[in-house]
């Protein structure tokens, strides 16, 4: 008898062991989606944070003229042949002014390429993920970058007497016709990314935040480039965040 009661007492240990391990395991596991939570949580709150900031330096009033001026980020496509072009900028926390033409990029899809044209003004607006030397992201941390881009697009631009700004006599005012323009952001964290930064700086460089090809020109329904900056991230799984917003931009004098 009392070597059966040691055998069972054994089994009863082990069954508690066995009992204290899974509730070990749940507790671990529950840990670690509060975590993952918490930092999934944490890394929208940055990257709503960093995109506001790129609006409000945009929409910032004292920076109005500046931004009209022949060379500033409203005014440098403002004109026929700068529709459906993208002034391209990667908005840095080490920069002082929010936008700088020489570091700015252009991407635009020319009339029977295959892919978008990305060197026309350079390639130095462009954010770049893999680069250590030179801060490309928005804060401090380095952990979230911004990329801004500037388009006086044709896209959903056909409506009759959308041009008009009501309140507006364009004939006494000799006002022209209001014209949209929009405004992209996407901001990112390469940090949360197991993604290779050659693979995110492609999507970066070489992609449109909207993508608009040239009537007649034939491109490939399975072409990667017909994908947007966004969708090119979306694939990669990389996280980012993106706003789009449109404004009227309307010239006149008295």
């Amino acid at each position: 008898m009392k070597k059966n009661q040691k055998g069972a007492a054994l089994i009863v240990v082990l069954f508690f062991l066995v009992i204290l391990t899974i509730i070990g395991t749940l507790a671990v596991r529950q840990s670690l989606v509060g975590l993952n939570i918490a930092t999934n949580s944490q890394a929208q709150q940055l990257q709503l944070q960093n995109s506001e900031a790129s609006f409000f330096k945009a929409e910032d009033v004292d920076r109005l003229e500046e931004a009209f001026s022949g060379e500033g980020f409203l005014a440098y496509f403002n004109n026929v042949l700068g529709l459906d072009k993208e002034l391209v900028f990667c908005f840095r926390g080490d920069q002082k002014p929010f936008f700088d033409i020489n570091k700015a990029s252009a991407v635009e899809w020319e009339q029977g390429k295959t892919s978008p044209t990305n060197s026309n003004l350079g390639k130095d607006g462009f954010c770049d993920a893999s680069e250590q030397s030179t801060n490309f992201f928005t804060s401090g941390r380095k952990v979230a970058m911004t990329q801004v881009a500037i388009k006086y697009s044709t896209v959903n631009n056909t409506a009759r007497l959308s041009g008009l700004v009501t309140g507006i006599d364009p004939k006494s005012m000799q006002a022209d016709a209001a014209k949209p323009v929009k405004l992209f952001v996407v901001t990112l964290m390469p940090t949360l990314s197991s993604e290779n930064r050659s693979a995110i700086n492609e999507c970066l460089q070489n992609h449109m935040s909207e993508v608009t090809i040239p009537l007649g020109t034939a491109v490939p329904q399975s072409s990667k480039y017909r994908k947007s900056v966004t969708e090119c991230l979306k694939d990669l799984s990389v996280p980012f965040s993106s706003y789009t917003t449109e404004y009227s931009s309307v010239e006149a004098a008295t």
